[in-house]
């Protein structure tokens, strides 16, 4: 019974796991940031993180655009491979016939695909092929403008034509589309795409000495007809199919025709010849070019356009880095991010690398500086509120060259100890600006501070600072497990959040001694309904997936409950917005005004509610902000 026991609770372990690899069913929450979380099974494939509040696992290969799936291990799938003359191949490889560098093949899905390259050298003097190599190679990487590389390819008005770069030689090439695993009906042709591609999955069902091609099984040595164009031979559990690439076409898609009784198509022949090209409206000499866009540029040749356009390839960045595309650039390249602290409410912090605390601290403290040159220093003023069960961070401090920046309360700011109007702006130095309630301040090494005037702190460094920060914020080199790293070189443990924490003071020491004492809970605010928006409200819905609001909720409900002001959760949605809006989510714009934290608007609302020149206005006024918490301090206009 022990036993039958034990395996379905192994069972039940997997299935979350697999859940929590997101295959399907709901994430499992987790509270250590950036810790391994141990799953007990006898799975080397997979390993799993706490990530953003969740766990994820990963480890299992990648199964996009796969149609034909085969089990591995635990709950890992990864899609069927080949066998060619021996060799294993994974699915979506290519390669050549060492004996035959013109044949070329591909894997996919149990499926390996046969045949002959045909070159094209749209240059003037190419250079022979390489040793090992079918196909003569251009001096130059560029076509029309557009520009062969490493990461980008570049198509020609036949898709199928991709002409790439590498050691500074380009090679273009025309090859046969791979014959799917797919029945026709699965099939889907993308528009500016080569070949069909396959929708949906399915699992394979196994038959020994036999292959599975679409929604036929044909036994070892078989043939088999699968159009007119490609035949298949069954061979070791895979099918090698041979297809002849279709000829190079040097016209657009509109001047292109089926030919009979084959599978590709050839160019119409123009009824008169023509010396120039007309191309949306336009007409252009023989040899000249014009872009498109920045992918995409044609030339005139013999009164036909030929255009070429650049492919950007997957790029898979590194952890801490994210694809990102600059104007007048084709293909996105890989940054690092910028990295990113804030501290909100009854002080709570998320570090440059992701690690979520509290820290109720008194006094002034080191939030993060450049150790290493020393070039910039921020710290906090945190003090107690008089309920004696909170505090909060009260005023900014940010050295700079020989600038010294204090943010306020009531976004009240002074630069070296004179009150400053807003924007404001030194060459060469700093710039500060207010965008609806915010100050926003730049230095000119690229850090940046966002300050509401209450307690509402993000600061952000650009990846250059890696490796040299230090403070309350962490050290910034991608460990989130490293962060608790005390004044004196010491790394704190979980549990040590208070001595992490006062060994950067930098104030007063009797100060930062003072201690926050537990007080009696804030009755008055309702906790649960306010803060329940964090996980449940629509508002959020597209980053539920993304990030845990567990956290936030839990800050949520400690500032509602220690009192500390009217909009006591306001921050807390803040801090989740934002670290939403940085992972991709869309967040509504206006999203303050359902959770009635706007500012401006509870400011207008008043400015209104002081105006109203009758019962009536008063009463469409009060129906128009049921949601919206007015000041309890507001009179009420008497009127005649």
């Amino acid at each position: 019974m022990e036993k039958i026991i034990g395996l379905l609770l192994i069972f039940f372990i997997a299935i979350a796991l697999c859940n929590a690899q997101n295959l399907e069913g709901k994430r499992i929450k987790c509270f250590v940031e950036g810790a391994l979380i141990p799953h007990g099974l006898n799975m080397s494939c997979i390993t799993c993180l706490c990530k953003n509040g969740y766990v994820d696992c990963g480890g299992c290969p990648r199964t996009d655009d796969c149609f034909l799936l085969e089990k591995i291990t635990g709950c890992c799938k990864r899609c069927k491979g080949c066998f060619y003359k021996g060799m294993y191949y994974q699915s979506n490889t290519d390669w050549t016939d060492p004996k035959s560098p013109c044949t070329t093949l591909r894997c996919e899905a149990g499926i390996v695909t046969e045949s002959d390259m045909i070159c094209h050298t749209p240059c003037a003097n190419p250079l022979p092929p390489e040793p090992g190599k079918c196909c003569s190679t251009c001096p130059e990487c560029k076509i029309n403008g557009q520009i062969a590389s490493e990461d980008r390819d570049v198509i020609y008005d036949d898709p199928c034509l991709k002409c790439s770069c590498a050691n500074n030689r380009m090679t273009c090439a025309k090859k046969a589309c791979p014959v799917l695993q797919c029945p026709f009906q699965n099939q889907y042709h993308a528009m500016g795409e080569c070949c069909p591609k396959c929708r949906g999955k399915r699992e394979m069902i196994r038959h020994d000495k036999s292959c599975l091609i679409q929604s036929f099984f044909y036994k070892q040595g078989e043939s088999l007809y699968v159009d007119k164009c490609t035949n298949c031979t069954c061979s070791n559990e895979t099918s090698i199919c041979t297809r002849n690439a279709c000829p190079i076409l040097d016209c657009t898609p509109d001047m292109q025709r089926p030919i009979s009784g084959s599978c590709c198509k050839q160019c119409k022949v123009p009824e008169e010849v023509r010396t120039q090209c007309f191309y949306n409206g336009k007409s252009y000499e023989d040899g000249e070019s014009w872009n498109l866009n920045e992918c995409s540029s044609c030339k005139c040749h013999q009164g036909k356009p030929s255009c070429a356009k650049t492919k950007c390839n997957k790029t898979n960045c590194p952890p801490g880095a994210s694809l990102r595309k600059l104007p007048g650039e084709c293909c996105p390249k890989c940054e690092e991010a910028d990295g990113v602290c804030m501290v909100f409410g009854d002080p709570h912090y998320k570090t440059f690398d992701g690690k979520l605390y509290d820290f109720k601290g008194n006094g002034k403290y080191q939030l993060t500086a450049d150790c290493r040159d020393k070039s910039f220093y921020i710290k906090v003023a945190n003090t107690i509120n008089k309920s004696l069960s909170s505090s909060k961070t009260k005023r900014v401090t940010v050295k700079y060259s020989d600038i010294r920046v204090n943010l306020q309360q009531k976004t009240r700011v002074k630069v070296n100890g004179t009150l400053i109007k807003i924007p404001y702006h030194r060459e060469g130095k700093l710039r500060i600006t207010k965008s609806r309630d915010n100050i926003e301040v730049t230095l000119e090494n690229g850090v940046k501070l966002m300050w509401n005037g209450r307690s509402f702190l993000e600061v952000s460094v650009p990846a250059s600072y890696k490796n040299k920060l230090c403070g309350l914020c962490g050290n910034f080199n991608g460990n989130v497990q490293d962060d608790f790293i005390a004044k004196n070189g010491r790394l704190m443990r979980d549990n040590e959040t208070n001595i992490f924490g006062s060994t950067w003071c930098v104030g007063n020491k009797r100060d930062c001694a003072k201690k926050v004492k537990p007080g009696r809970s804030c009755l008055k605010h309702n906790v649960p309904k306010k803060c329940n928006l964090l996980g449940n409200s629509q508002i959020f819905e597209k980053c539920d997936s993304k990030l845990s609001p567990s956290f936030y909720y839990n800050a949520c409900k400690v500032d509602g409950f220690n009192c500390i002001d009217e909009n006591w959760y306001c921050e807390s949605f803040i801090a989740y917005a934002r670290e939403c809006e940085r992972l991709g989510a869309l967040i509504p714009k206006n999203w303050k005004n359902f959770v009635s934290c706007d500012g401006r608007k509870k400011k207008m609302l008043k400015n209104r509610y002081m105006s109203s020149s009758s019962p009536k206005d008063m009463m469409n006024l009060l129906r128009e902000t049921s949601h919206i918490k007015l000041s309890k301090r507001i009179p009420i206009p008497l009127h005649n």
